[in-house]
């Protein structure tokens, strides 16, 4: 009796290939569709909060609908969980945690990706003082670390500085306008008479302090303060990158006919110069913060709570230095 196996390439393989592809595209669509307005109705929506306290009017007026505004958030969180189950779908086509993404070894025995390769000084020396876990010690102790090791590694650190840089730069714009500052108006009586809280100014400038502590923390990898869980930083992130590289594209896509004379909007008494640097610069900030993400959400993983591979993100030293600190050390996990 002769026996029939499956092979490579097989039906059912390839079906489970179209389902997961299909997946993919329609989360990517749903994600796509949410992303392009929902910068606006964030903004719009505080704004609106912060007129109706304070009885100001907003420098730009944005508006803010309701049912639009819940349409694009429903639409964003569909599309972003049907772009997850097409990541687990995947993961678990090729034996891999479903969770984490890890597929060979346990507890560490196993390659944990291009991140994880071992960190080397200026000289091209190995770094000195590691731990056990392989983490790199502080030089004197009582500290939480984690070395960036790795070109992909050294690249979303280099990302969170970058985000930093992106983020103090358009805030300093938007407050000095709140400070009465006429940098990028071509008209200095563009705003009128506008305050620090004035919608649109300050509030503004306080997501981009967000930004800027969320493009630091990445970058030194922190433990998130308080011992909040890792997904709220991660999450304010996400957020952040679907407002700005939506934002980014379209705007640089506008400003792009605006060159060719394919159209003329309302400059508003800004400078053109201002609109001509500001949404590639949210590009640039967008993709920024979400590679800073991504690479502290890889160096902070630790050991996965579903398949027990990894090993832990943190090593808390001991104060002092020598062998017998780091015997004494306690492990974290996030």
């Amino acid at each position: 009796m002769e026996t029939t196996h499956l092979r490579r390439g097989s039906r059912p393989a390839r079906t489970g290939a179209l389902a997961t592809a299909a997946t993919a595209v329609a989360g990517l669509a749903l994600t796509g569709v949410g992303a392009s307005g929902i910068a606006f109705d964030i903004v719009g929506g505080i704004m609106g909060a912060i007129a109706a306290v304070t009885g100001q009017s907003g420098v730009v007026d944005l508006g803010f609908d309701l049912p639009m505004a819940a349409a694009r958030a429903a639409a964003l969180a569909v599309g972003t969980t049907l772009l997850v189950t097409a990541v687990r779908r995947r993961r678990r086509a090729r034996g891999a945690c479903t969770r984490c993404g890890r597929s060979e070894g346990l507890n560490g025995a196993h390659a944990e990706g291009p991140g994880d390769a071992q960190a080397e000084g200026p000289d091209g020396a190995q770094a000195k003082g590691r731990d056990d876990a392989g983490r790199t010690s502080p030089a004197g102790g009582g500290r939480e670390t984690w070395q960036a090791r790795g070109s992909w590694q050294r690249l979303s650190v280099r990302a969170g500085y970058l985000t930093v840089l992106l983020a103090a730069g358009y805030g300093a714009l938007k407050v000095q306008w709140g400070l009465g500052g006429t940098v990028g108006l071509a008209d200095p009586r563009a705003f009128g008479d506008v305050r620090l809280w004035t919608p649109g100014l300050g509030d503004t400038g306080v997501l981009a302090l967000i930004g800027m502590a969320l493009g630091l923390g990445f970058a030194r990898t922190w433990r998130p303060p308080l011992r909040m869980p890792r997904w709220m930083p991660l999450t304010a992130a996400f957020v952040g990158s679907v407002m700005l590289v939506p934002v980014g594209v379209l705007g640089t896509g506008l400003r792009v006919a605006v060159a060719l004379g394919l159209a003329n909007p309302s400059l508003e008494g800004v400078s053109p110069w201002v609109f001509d640097v500001i949404y590639p610069w949210f590009l640039a900030w967008g993709l920024a913060m979400g590679t800073a993400a991504v690479g502290y959400a890889h160096r902070t993983r630790g050991v996965c709570r579903a398949c027990g591979r990894g090993r832990p993100a943190f090593v808390r030293h001991a104060r002092g230095e020598g062998a017998a600190a780091r015997e004494g050390a306690a492990t974290t996990t996030l």
